[in-house]
């Protein structure tokens, strides 16, 4: 009889166990929206952004970074080399170069140092100094055709040396004060004598829609020492400035002054601005005549080039060469 009833026990918890529903919860999916800010700020062209109130970062350290040589016409690796003061193998091993007679113009060298004191094969970069106090003026901003943002500038080296690797960064702000994008670039010189000035261009491919504010710093700049001698200065003169249809076009003649040392070289920097005397354009070009430009010799240039914001209200030009 107990058998029995045990028996009946377990038929009728397998029976209330076969009705019960197992409930599978279904998933959860949320489809996602694209939230854009209500207080989104449209960039004029130009922009003149006050910077936000942010800590000043701190004073640039000595880090390994890298001192990058593009080649020009005549350029050739035994004079890179002993311009920086390393040798043609170091050279070439760092970049890869096999023939070292086939430098392309255009071509970027990374330059390193240090070939002695380290491991067999180890090779360090030349370190970034502190930069020296130059001061960053006429920054402006202009929105390409296709979307980007296309940053200007200029550097006065206000300091009582030549320099030289002088290198910009541009930082741009949210209406927080965060920083939401950085960029760099060298100047368009490759030496800075004082009281001269040089531009820099920035290109932000995918600019921040909620920029509102930038900041403009130098990272890197040193005093040239002796490689100033392997450069001229060049006087400028007769310079003149006229719209060529849509673009503009600055003329003028550059003079070798100094009377022992020819310039294998000779490169112009066009600088334009606007009413404000914001940078709205610039041209670095090198000018060819077939043979260095000995003392006392001149060589007539022309630069023509665009310009943001229409005609600019005023230009400035330097000159410099590559003795021979």
């Amino acid at each position: 009889m107990l058998k029995k009833l045990i028996v009946t026990l377990i038929l009728v918890t397998l029976a209330l166990t076969g009705c019960e529903e197992i409930q599978t919860p279904a998933p959860v999916t949320e489809t996602p929206r694209l939230v854009m800010p209500t207080d989104a700020v449209e960039l004029a062209s130009p922009t003149a952004a006050v910077p936000p109130r942010t800590p000043q970062p701190p004073p640039p350290t000595i880090t390994p970074t890298p001192i990058v040589y593009v080649v020009v016409r005549g350029d050739t690796l035994a004079g890179i080399a002993a311009m920086y003061g390393v040798s043609v193998e170091a050279l070439q091993a760092a970049n890869g170069i096999q023939n070292p007679l086939l430098l392309q113009v255009g071509q970027e060298l990374v330059i390193p140092i240090g070939e002695q004191g380290g491991a067999e094969g180890e090779r360090t970069i030349l370190p970034t100094p502190t930069p020296l106090p130059f001061h960053v003026r006429g920054v402006s901003f202009y929105e390409t055709q296709t979307g980007s943002l296309d940053c200007l500038g200029e550097v006065v080296n206000t300091t009582a040396f030549v320099a030289t690797n002088v290198q910009v960064r541009v930082t741009l702000y949210d209406a927080a004060g965060t920083a939401v994008i950085e960029g760099d670039a060298f100047v368009a010189a490759d030496l800075l004598p004082p009281d001269t000035r040089a531009p820099f261009r920035i290109l932000f491919i995918a600019p921040p829609e909620n920029f509102v504010s930038h900041r403009a710093d130098i990272v890197r700049g040193s005093a040239a020492g002796e490689l100033a001698d392997e450069y001229l200065y060049l006087t400028v003169e007769g310079v003149t400035g006229a719209p060529s249809g849509p673009q503009f076009a600055i003329s003028g003649v550059v003079r070798n002054d100094d009377p022992q040392r020819a310039a294998a070289t000779v490169v112009v920097v066009a600088t334009t601005y606007d009413a404000e005397g914001r940078v709205n354009g610039f041209r670095q070009q090198r000018i060819d005549g077939g043979e260095p430009l000995a003392p006392g010799a001149s060589r007539p240039f022309q630069l023509l080039f665009s310009t943001y914001g229409g005609m600019p209200a005023n230009y400035a030009v330097i000159a410099f060469g590559r003795r021979e």
